[in-house]
């Protein structure tokens, strides 16, 4: 609290209710959806709560051959880490300036199921990374990665660009 006024209000992940920013950030993120090429439908499920994004886009654009493909984005704003992260000045949140948890989840009927997640993970150090496994039944890779974008509608199109090298590099 600095002179009387909370300053995380203006914080670019959405401030303080979690349950009303959740919302109006999804719905936000839903539009700048709506613009990518790949996207050939998006919608907040469930539908009256809108919790987290679905998405279906075309496999094509990405240059896979799979038949179908889906996205899932979630967004948790203003999370509160456990005390070892709670300075905020380690690495746990060193890899992106958005405090916030949140997932952009890629899947396709050809099996290939990865994507870019900040939220904890035994599986990583730190909250933010790239998880990927090739096939159903293999098992997920785990590497930590770094985003710049300084808003959440930035940050949705770096890990959309993000995503497409990703998914390039698995071909």
């Amino acid at each position: 609290m600095t002179g009387g006024r909370d300053s995380r209000r203006n914080r670019p992940d959405g401030g303080t209710n979690s349950g009303s920013d959740r919302h109006r950030i999804l719905r936000e993120l839903r539009g700048e959806l709506t613009r990518h090429p790949a996207v050939r439908s998006v919608e907040g499920k469930p539908p009256e709560e809108s919790r987290e994004l679905q998405a279906t886009l075309d496999p094509s654009w990405f240059g896979r051959e799979a038949g179908t493909a889906s996205l899932r984005v979630t967004w948790i704003p203003d999370p509160s880490p456990g005390p070892e992260a709670s300075d905020r000045a380690n690495d746990t949140w060193m890899r992106t300036p958005i405090r916030a948890y949140y997932t952009l989840h890629y899947s396709e009927s050809g099996g290939l199921d990865c994507g870019f997640h900040c939220e904890p993970n035994p599986h990583v150090d730190g909250l933010l990374h790239y998880q990927e496994r090739g096939h159903e039944n293999d098992t997920y890779t785990y590497e930590p990665v770094s985003l710049d974008a300084r808003s959440v509608v930035g940050l949705l199109w770096e890990m959309m660009d993000a995503l497409d090298d990703q998914i390039d590099d698995s071909k």
